[in-house]
């Protein structure tokens, strides 16, 4: 008996955008589309076309190829469109591709697009996909737009209002509702929304979401018998190889570690993140050699897109010098000028880190020149400085004679991390090397001291009531620590209790959630970052918490 087609959705007034690099495809769905009544149909040769196209309009639905020929992917032009907002919370994204290999498959579903459909594409495959997804994503706009706007408290009502009434998509939203709960820092809840889901099905998200929470709080084994419970016998998790591998990284595991993140990488190789991961794991097993081709693996795949950093091309470079490999350090940090120009601060790390290869290879005069050209620099942004590319740098400058910018540096590290002992140890060694061992214990115990009663401080004032005493002292302390989380996240429950009591000001809601995300930026497991934005969202806003 032959197969029923399925009706057409009506796409008589659905705006469209199709990029494909053949035009005969361009035909075939053109075709395919007009029999659903599309008229509003426009076409992309790339993805550079592609995006000068969706910062002009707001399309419902994409249908993109996965390969483009040259420039950006499907993949990537996806991940671009996403990091820019240039889609509507309702936007349709289809992935287009004659690609059926698992790694490919896997790769692509990684992006996240609504749906995958793998050529050749029938009408009746077309059609089922298209209502099916139009009517989700119209139906999660709201929740979508919500969670845009950073308003997570209304995302969650929204989602418990979609739970209270029959809904085709219960699964998808208590997934969203359980995520939200885990965002806002509300561990129980999130916890309770996990169970009562495997209660019902063994749910591989419900049981990423029990790991989670258990990494968060430092449950290190419980988080591993969680996703050990995914990840055996099933490489497409890939999240949950990620989360895997962080965790027994912490454990200090860091074979099985690295055996789990090329079990990912080998069904998805396209991942910089994940490349990056692993280079660090290699490194520290001393496996030099995967660590070169990861880093090297996370700098081509994130150029020209939004996931571009400076630290995978310092982690390279650090790695190729340590192979003795001069020339292609300098190469890559050439790389890095000119692929980051735009960056100040990655700009002087790529000239900075050739201080440590001028002197490995035996050239002192020009290590000295250029430290003495770079050092005002270093430290006036000693304290923005990533840490690992600190370490590298205050060895050679003290070698070099310059021991105020060396331990200008070093303080900056531990002002910035001056709960982790680890930093302290790592600094505290390097002064010693230099035949400076007490002058760097008084320097680092002042610089953790400082931090400490910083925070001391402010804590006191607000206690008497001297909130903007409080606020001015932490502001203060901010553009000397940018890069304390503790210090951050402590501002920023200064300023909402600020406005807790005199009313939510714009200015500073700003400032407190810049605060709050560049905390969980340097620390994702900190629950307090969530229950802040929690509490800054309900300043001057009618929800309550349940």
């Amino acid at each position: 008996m032959t197969p029923r087609a399925a009706s057409p959705p009506d796409l008589t007034r659905t705006g469209i955008l199709i990029v494909e690099d053949f035009e005969a495809m361009r035909a075939i769905l053109r075709d395919l589309l007009a029999r659903a009544g599309a008229s509003r149909i426009t076409y992309a040769n790339d993805a550079a076309g592609a995006l000068t196209l969706l910062e002009r309009h707001r399309f419902d639905v994409v249908l993109c190829d996965l390969h483009l020929g040259h420039g950006k992917n499907g993949q990537q032009l996806l991940e671009e469109a996403r990091h820019r907002q240039l889609l509507a919370p309702h936007t349709v994204w289809l992935m287009v591709s004659a690609e059926k290999t698992a790694d490919m498959v896997a790769g692509t579903v990684e992006s996240r697009p609504d749906d995958y459909l793998i050529k050749p594409i029938t009408e009746t495959l077309l059609f089922s996909r298209l209502k099916r997804q139009i009517a989700k994503k119209r139906a999660l706009a709201p929740i979508e737009q919500a969670m845009r706007d950073r308003e997570y408290l209304r995302a969650l009502r929204l989602v418990e209002a979609e739970l209270e009434q029959s809904n085709p998509h219960a699964w998808d939203l208590k997934r969203l509702q359980a995520d939200l709960a885990l965002h806002a820092g509300d561990y129980p809840r999130a916890h309770a929304i996990f169970e009562e889901a495997l209660n019902l099905r063994d749910l591989p998200w419900a049981h990423l979401g029990l790991a989670k929470i258990h990494f968060h709080e430092g449950h290190l084994d419980d988080a591993r018998r969680e996703l050990r419970k995914i990840t055996d016998g099933n490489r497409a998790y890939l999240e949950a190889h990620d989360w895997l591998a962080r965790t027994l990284v912490r454990l200090g595991e860091l074979d099985a570690a690295q055996d789990v993140l090329l079990r990912a990488l080998d069904t998805s190789p396209h991942a910089p993140t994940r490349q990056a991961e692993l280079g660090e794991v290699a490194w520290h097993r001393g496996d030099l050699e995967t660590a070169t081709r990861a880093f090297q693996r996370a700098v081509d795949l994130a150029r020209d897109t939004p996931l571009r950093a400076p630290m995978p091309y310092l982690w390279l470079a650090r790695v190729q010098l340590a192979r003795g490999d001069a020339d292609a350090a300098q190469a890559t940090l050439t790389t890095l000028a000119r692929d980051m120009r735009e960056d100040a601060g990655a700009s002087l790390l790529a000239q900075a880190m050739r201080i440590p290869i001028h002197l490995r290879v035996g050239e002192r005069d020009r290590a000295q020149a250029l430290a003495a050209r770079l050092g005002a620099d270093l430290r006036a942004r000693a304290r923005a400085l990533p840490a690992e590319a600190v370490f590298d740098l205050a060895g050679p400058l003290f070698e070099l004679g310059d021991p105020a910018t060396a331990g200008a540096l070093l303080g900056g590290v531990v002002g910035n991390n001056h709960e982790h002992p680890e930093y302290l140890e790592r600094a505290q060694e390097l002064f010693a090397r230099a035949g400076l061992a007490d002058e760097g214990r008084e320097l680092l115990a002042g610089a953790a001291r400082a931090a400490t009663e910083i925070m001391n401080q402010g804590v006191r004032l607000a206690h008497e009531g001297r909130l903007d005493e409080a606020i001015q002292l932490t502001r203060k302390a901010r553009e000397q620590m940018p890069n304390n989380a503790r210090l951050l996240l402590n501002h920023a429950y200064l300023l909402i209790a600020w406005m807790e009591k005199h009313g939510r000001d714009l200015d500073l809601a700003l400032e407190t959630r810049e605060c709050i995300e560049t905390a969980r930026r340097l620390k994702p497991e900190e629950k307090r970052a969530g229950e802040l934005l929690t509490r800054l969202e309900l300043v001057g806003n009618d929800l309550e918490l349940a």
